[in-house]
């Protein structure tokens, strides 16, 4: 009897095990791109101008992007969805609302203290790693690091 017990509970525990993967959620497509950046500075080469970023963040997860501003710098919160072509080596915003109200769009003034040039916006991912980002759209360059 201590032995069919015993087997039962091993065969328990290894199905329990085995499917314990299919109970985290969904796994990230991208997994270098998703998840928590913190911008460190925005280049504007045309004009040779560089802006140190102060506590400015930004998540990517499953087609969503919030950007946040933690430093109190006025710049509020947004979301806009994402499309990302790893085969291109593009990232796409598009979409853009107020965090606190989703009908207002916030206007291009707004967008550009995260140095967004516009509401839709195509940005060449010049570099992406798990640890760091370059993302660059004319001649404004986004410089992150993994948060």
């Amino acid at each position: 009897m201590r032995e069919k017990m015993r087997g039962a509970a091993w065969t328990l525990l290894c199905l329990t095990v085995s499917l314990l993967p299919a109970c985290t959620g969904k796994a990230p497509e991208y997994p270098d791109l998703e998840g928590y950046w913190k911008q460190e500075r925005i280049e504007y080469r045309r004009e040779g101008k560089t802006e140190e970023c102060n506590r400015l963040f930004w998540a990517l997860q499953l087609g969503v992007t919030e950007l946040k501003d933690l430093g109190n710098n006025g710049y509020g919160t947004y979301l806009c969805r994402y499309e990302y072509d790893e085969g291109k080596g593009t990232l796409r915003l598009f979409d853009f609302r107020k965090r606190s109200d989703q009908s207002p769009l916030p206007d291009a003034g707004q967008l550009k203290a995260f140095g967004i040039p516009s509401e839709n916006v195509t940005f060449e991912v010049v570099s992406l790693d798990k640890d760091k980002m370059v993302l660059c759209a004319g001649d404004t360059a986004l410089y992150f690091r993994s948060f």
